[in-house]
């Protein structure tokens, strides 16, 4: 079940940043620039300076401990690119579940990744980003009380990409015991945050500290996640050992031509030129075991990393294009999942590539910090 805790919050200005996934590097660049940037506990990029930062952060007032335990209204007002309605709300809670409590993940982890953030839990003991769970639960009840609770944030900042992000401590015991009882028996799914999730079990670490919406949420929007492969041998001709290969028509960008063609991705070589490349008729079947992009894993894309290639991972196209071009690398413009693709791989146990996913928007780092030992 949720439970709360103490969190530590900004005394001033609320420095907070999106996750990594998020940033260009020259963004990411300037915020670590900024010395109580949240992004410097949430990320690390120097344990032993982290360490001492945060203990500064401490004793220098630049944060400060929430005098009681409580759980935390948060709720993201964004617009969906390509919507004319909105803009939207999604509402959850940040609170802290029991690493033993099941929560049911959708996609593998990358072990360099999950090893980073494993070793800077181990020295810090301090989460600074929730994962984002998708719960079933009462949630009729959970936002009756957190429609009322908003109207006056201690956090309200805008963050990127247009969205405005509020959070509230909840400290009465009678409205922390109705949320409770509202997650009681709830089943969990995680949406963003597969390497925090095993880095904390990894780390040894008692509580995850976490971000929760309604499953059934309407809001619920992923967009596409496309790769980014260089490779030594010819990609296209490892293909078309699976796809019918066409040249790519040049009215719309190449991702959202595939969007409009049926089990197809798109591929960009390093010289500029444009395919798309649907799947045969004879391996449609596998689809209902799997989706696409674990096909494309499987056949070609991770073949060719474990022959030397190296894998990346992006959203902005225009950006993704510049690196292609420049760097000789090939491009996969890949659809956006379905949420029922997702959800099936989650129950079957059979889990979608490392960043297959891109659940917009995204959690900040630094809207409340979790110390371990404060609990």
């Amino acid at each position: 079940m949720i439970e709360p805790f103490r969190g530590w919050w900004y005394v001033g200005r609320a420095a907070v940043a999106p996750v990594r996934d998020a940033l260009s590097p020259e963004g990411l660049n300037a915020l670590y620039e900024d010395p109580h940037q949240a992004l410097h506990i949430a990320f690390p990029r120097d344990l032993r300076d982290a360490r001492d930062r945060w203990r500064t952060w401490k004793s220098q007032g630049i944060i400060a401990p929430e005098p009681l335990p409580a759980l935390y209204a948060y709720s993201q007002t964004f617009h969906v690119a390509g919507q004319e309605r909105g803009p939207f709300t999604r509402v959850g809670i940040i609170g802290c579940l029991p690493v033993e409590l099941p929560v049911i993940p959708h996609e593998k982890t990358l072990p360099d990744r999950e090893a980073g953030i494993t070793e800077a839990l181990g020295v810090l003991r301090v989460q600074a980003t929730p994962v984002h769970l998708l719960a079933e639960a009462e949630w009729e009840a959970v936002r009756e009380v957190l429609q009322n609770v908003l109207l006056c944030p201690r956090v309200s900042v805008a963050g990127w990409e247009g969205v405005m992000h509020r959070v509230v401590p909840i400290q009465h015991a009678g409205l922390i015991g109705r949320l409770r009882e509202a997650f009681a028996g709830a089943k969990y799914y995680i949406a963003d945050g597969h390497h925090r999730w095993r880095a904390v079990q990894q780390a040894g670490l008692s509580h995850l500290l976490v971000f929760v919406t309604d499953k059934a949420d309407p809001t619920l929007w992923v967009p596409s996640a496309h790769r980014l492969l260089w490779s030594v041998a010819d990609v296209l001709a490892v293909c078309e050992q699976y796809f019918d290969v066409r040249r790519a028509g040049a009215r719309l960008p190449l991702w959202q031509e595939v969007m409009g063609l049926r089990h197809a991705v798109g591929l960009v070589g390093p010289g500029g030129e444009a395919w798309t490349l649907r799947l045969r008729p004879a391996y449609w079947g596998l689809l209902e075991e799997r989706p696409l992009i674990s096909w494309l894993h499987g056949w070609v894309i991770d073949p060719l990393v474990e022959k030397g290639g190296r894998l990346a991972f992006g959203r902005e196209w225009g950006l993704l294009m510049q690196q292609a071009r420049s760097q000789g690398a090939w491009l996969f413009a890949m659809p956006p999942l379905r949420l029922g693709e997702i959800f099936r791989a989650a129950e079957r146990g059979k889990p979608l590539p490392p960043k297959a996913t891109y659940f917009f928007p995204k959690v900040l780092s630094g809207l409340v910090f979790y110390e371990a030992e404060e609990r």
